[in-house]
């Protein structure tokens, strides 16, 4: 069986966008708030993948619980890595996330590099776990949408 990939690019995003502009206000509001369900779900997996990773769990752990998600976020989105979120050596997760992720070579309080994907590194916790949930995610997020649309 064919491993099959089901994504988005930036045209598709624009498209639907667009639509959220003939949408009515409580039809954008249930997108919002599925949108942020979604997220969350996200957030939460990447967070149990952080607890697995038994090289560096602290930081991971760290990390991963840090994240924000957009509750305004029509398409779901969240962020790590924040000045804001300090740590016990005066620095802080944007010190730490890109180290945490792919590895380095250079620095020997990170884990090795990651293997090579595509034309970047597959990552440890954050990128692995999206690309595994990448197609419930969009299948959950399709039907979600179908179903505020299909109301209006």
């Amino acid at each position: 069986m064919a491993d099959v990939k089901v994504e988005y690019d930036k045209a598709d995003l624009r498209q639907i966008l667009k639509s959220f502009k003939a949408m009515d206000e409580q039809a954008v509001e249930q997108s919002k708030k599925l949108s942020a369900e979604l997220a969350e779900y996200a957030a939460d997996q990447i967070k149990s993948a952080a607890r697995r990773n038994n090289k560096y769990p602290k930081g991971s752990i760290k990390v991963a619980d840090g994240v924000r998600i957009a509750k305004s976020s029509k398409i779901g989105e969240f962020k790590y890595g924040f000045a804001s979120q300090k740590l016990s050596g005066g620095g802080n997760t944007t010190d730490i996330l890109y180290g945490l992720e792919f590895g380095s070579r250079r620095y020997k309080q990170f884990p090795g590099r990651s293997p090579n994907k595509g034309r970047g590194n597959a990552g440890y916790f954050i990128y692995p776990t999206l690309r595994k949930e990448q197609p419930e995610l969009i299948e959950k997020w399709e039907k979600g949408f179908k179903q505020i649309t299909d109301k209006y």
